[in-house]
């Protein structure tokens, strides 16, 4: 009887890792300090609003960004990298070994969680190793995959 892989091997296997085309900015705001969603972030590809007791962060495209009130925080030059295969809700482990492996090539991230998939969002200048790093986490489990 062959012993089943680890969920986290069959995660990291599965990883696929897309660079999404536009540059993004986050935007912090003080609670109650926020505007509106701008309507044009319901269209977006990728877009991210997170209330919490302390502040309201936007993450959106650039553009979009430009055309919000100044914020008390804001980072440009912002890429999302959508991880595209879909993570069982059980799953333990998997956001750790990411940032983990990116954090040992000084890599700075931002990761966003959704109801199946996660994003990571990088500096500009830093997609390039991110994604050389998620890949190369990816083939490392396909060769456990494949040697057992």
């Amino acid at each position: 009887m062959t012993e089943q892989p680890p969920p986290l091997v069959e995660a990291l296997a599965a990883l696929e890792p897309m660079l999404l085309d536009d540059e993004f900015t986050l935007l912090g705001y003080s609670r109650g300090c926020a505007p509106a969603t701008p309507p044009e972030l319901l269209a977006d590809a990728f877009g991210a609003r997170i209330d919490d007791p302390v502040e309201t962060t936007f993450v959106i495209r650039t553009v979009l960004a430009n055309t919000l009130p100044a914020a008390d925080t804001r980072q440009d030059d912002l890429r999302v990298i959508l991880l595209l295969a879909p993570l069982p809700p059980d799953l333990t482990g998997f956001a750790s070994t990411i940032s983990g492996a990116l954090a040992e090539r000084s890599v700075p991230i931002i990761l966003v969680g959704t109801a199946s998939r996660d994003h990571v969002i990088v500096p500009g200048s830093a997609w390039p190793e991110a994604l050389a790093v998620l890949r190369g986490l990816r083939d490392a489990a396909r060769r456990l995959l494949a040697d057992e």
